[in-house]
C-alpha cells in the first residue's frame, strides 16, 4: 500500500518532503559536532591552543568537499550520492562516539572529517530541490530549506541537554542517536525520484556598481565569517571550562545563536525593499558591535544576547555581500567569481576556528572581545569607505 501511495504521489511533492526532512538531519549532524567539538576537544587535548581542532577539522572538511561533491553528483546522479554520505556520516558519528568514550583525539578529528564531508553534500540539497519545480515555485522552496537548516539546528544542540548531558560522559549517546539519525535519512532517500534540472535561463548582465565592490564585499563576507566564528567557537570553552556552566545552558547560548544566524534571512527581502543594500548591511555591522559590547556583561544573560547579535548582524552582514557579489560578475565569470568568494570565507572560517582557542587561552575572554570589536570596527570603516565612494 506504502509502495502504491508513493507511486500515486507526484515524484516533485515526495522529493520535496525527503530533501526537507534530511536537511533537518543533516544539519543536525553539522551542528552537534559544532557544539561539541571543542568541549571534547579541551577535555581530550589536554591544552586549549588545541581545544578548537576538531571544529575547523569541520569546517575544512566541508569546504574542500564541496567541488569533490558536485562533481561525483554529476557522474553518479543525487540519490546514490545522497545515500552514500548520510550513511557516510552516520558511521562517522558512531565513530566519534566511539572516539569520545576511548578518549582518542585523532580518532575523534578523523571521524569529523566524515561529517564535514556530509555537510558540502548537505549544501547541494537546496539546488536539488529546485529540480523539476515551476521557476514561481522557487522562493517558497528555498525559504521551506532555510527553515529546515533553522529546525535541524533544535536536535542537533538540545539532543545532549534532553539525555542530561550536563556532563561530558553523556556526550556518546547522543552523538549515537544522531548517528541513527542519519542511518534514517538514508533510508529515506530510497524514496527521492531524480529530476531533470529545468534549463537555465539566460543570466543576465552583471551591475555596473557591483563589479567594482567584488573585492571588498569579498573580504566582508570573509570578515562576517572570521568575527562570528570568533566569537561562536570558543563560547562552550568559555562557559563549561572556565565558568563551569552546564553543558545544557551552553546549547540554549548556542542554540539560539544559530537560529538568530539563520531565521533573520527571511526578512532581508522585506527589508530590502526599504532600505537600500548599504543600509542593510550597516545594520549587520551595528549588531555585529553591539553583540561583542554585550558579551562583556558576565553570566549566562551576557553570552546568551551577545551571541544572538552577532547571529542577527552575521546574517545581514553576509547576505548583503553575497547579493553584491553575484551581481558582480555574469555568465562563466561569475563561477569563478562565486568560486573565489566561497573559498576566502571557509578559510576565514576555518582560521578563527582553529586560531579562537589559542586566542582565548592567551589573550582571555576580554582580549578576545576587544580584538572582535576591532575587527568590527575595520569592516565598518571598509563599509563606509566603499558604498560612500
Amino acid at each position: 500500500m506504502i509502495r502504491r501511495a508513493l507511486r500515486a504521489a507526484p515524484a516533485t511533492s515526495i522529493n520535496t518532503l525527503v530533501l526537507l526532512l534530511c536537511q533537518v538531519v543533516g544539519i543536525a549532524g553539522v551542528v552537534a559536532i559544532q557544539f561539541v567539538g571543542s568541549l571534547v576537544g579541551e577535555r581530550l587535548a589536554m591544552d586549549m591552543r588545541l581545544a578548537t581542532l576538531p571544529v575547523a577539522v569541520l569546517v575544512l572538511s566541508s569546504a574542500l568537499g564541496t567541488w569533490p561533491a558536485s562533481q561525483v553528483m554529476r557522474l553518479f546522479g543525487r540519490r546514490p550520492c545522497f545515500i552514500a554520505a548520510a550513511l557516510l556520516s552516520a558511521g562517522c558519528l558512531a565513530l566519534a562516539a566511539r572516539a569520545v568514550e576511548r578518549s582518542d583525539l585523532p580518532l575523534f578529528c578523523t571521524a569529523v572529517i566524515g561529517v564535514g564531508v556530509q555537510g558540502a553534500f548537505v549544501q547541494q540539497y537546496r539546488f536539488a530541490i529546485l529540480e523539476g519545480q515551476a521557476s514561481q515555485r522557487a522562493p517558497r522552496l528555498l525559504t521551506l530549506i532555510q527553515l529546515a537548516s533553522a529546525a535541524g539546528i533544535v536536535p542537533g544542540v538540545s539532543l545532549f541537554g534532553l539525555l542530561g548531558g550536563r556532563t561530558y560522559r553523556d556526550m556518546p549517546s547522543a552523538l549515537w542517536i544522531l548517528a541513527v539519525l542519519q542511518a534514517l535519512a538514508a533510508l529515506a532517500f530510497v524514496a527521492y525520484r531524480p529530476q531533470d534540472a529545468r534549463p537555465v535561463e539566460a543570466t543576465a548582465a552583471p551591475d555596473a556598481r557591483a563589479r567594482g565592490l567584488y573585492w571588498p564585499m569579498v573580504v566582508m563576507g570573509a570578515g562576517a565569517f572570521l568575527v562570528m566564528s570568533l566569537l561562536m567557537v570558543p563560547t562552550p570553552l568559555q562557559m563549561c571550562g572556565i565558568e563551569r556552566t552546564s553543558i545544557q545552558q551552553a546549547g540554549w547560548v548556542i542554540q539560539v545563536h544559530l537560529l538568530c544566524m539563520y531565521l533573520p534571512s527571511l526578512s532581508v527581502g522585506a527589508l530590502l525593499r526599504r532600505l537600500s543594500i548599504a543600509q542593510v548591511q550597516a545594520l549587520g555591522l551595528l549588531f555585529l558591535l553591539v553583540g561583542f559590547l554585550t558579551s562583556w556583561i558576565p553570566g549566562l544573560g551576557g553570552h546568551l544576547f551577545g551571541l544572538a547579535l552577532v547571529g542577527v548582524g552575521w546574517c545581514y552582514v553576509f547576505v548583503t555581500a553575497t547579493t553584491l557579489v553575484a551581481r558582480s560578475r555574469a555568465g562563466a565569470e561569475r563561477f569563478r567569481a562565486q568560486g573565489v568568494n566561497d573559498l576566502c570565507v571557509f578559510a576565514a572560517s576555518g582560521v578563527a576556528s582553529l586560531s579562537s582557542g589559542a586566542l582565548l587561552s592567551a589573550l582571555g575572554w576580554g582580549g578576545l572581545l576587544h580584538l572582535g570589536v576591532l575587527l568590527v570596527l575595520g569592516l565598518m570603516a571598509l563599509a563606509c569607505h566603499v558604498h560612500r565612494t
